[in-house]
């Protein structure tokens, strides 16, 4: 796979299949970094507002034409709440998995939730829950189906997104 096709892909499912849940009013940033020598490395790091408020970054390193890292962070920005998937290349047995997923609150949401909550939970000092490989596409479909199930067109989403 080169890089450009998988910006083209993504462009595509957030802009084509989801483009019903992104803030159109609201910038998004696609930064890309490709070998000018092979169009099969690089990065693609994207953030995008979501019409609820919520903030999708996505980041994956291509190296050969394959994902070797990505991170999928969906952060609901009203409570702090997020959700990470993340694969950074290194296996480091029990305490980090190659797949894994953290779960929490981000350092600057409400104070109220922090007294609620262990230290644990608070950012990424919780612990890696140890997931399967996800793509992409199932993340997003996680979104619709947790966020935006009352949407009018989220069975549209999921149907496009292959679910």
């Amino acid at each position: 796979m080169k890089v450009q096709d998988r910006v083209s892909e993504i462009r595509g499912v957030i802009y084509s299949y989801c483009n019903d849940i992104i803030d159109q009013s609201a910038s998004s940033t696609f930064e890309i970094a490709r070998s000018e020598k092979r169009p099969d490395y690089g990065t693609i790091s994207v953030e995008i507002r979501c019409s609820d408020g919520s903030l999708l970054k996505f980041f994956e390193k291509i190296n050969s034409g394959i994902i070797e890292i990505y991170s999928y962070e969906y952060i609901r920005l009203d409570t702090g709440f997020f959700y990470h998937y993340q694969n950074e290349g290194v296996e480091n047995g029990i305490k980090k998995p190659l797949h894994h997923l953290h779960v929490g609150i981000k350092k600057d949401a409400n104070e109220k939730l922090f007294e609620l909550l262990p230290d644990e939970l608070i950012e990424h000092g919780g612990p890696h829950y140890k997931v399967s490989e996800i793509s992409f596409n199932e993340f997003i479909a996680m979104i619709i189906v947790n966020f935006f199930d009352g949407h009018r067109n989220s069975d549209n989403m999921l149907k496009n997104l292959g679910f």
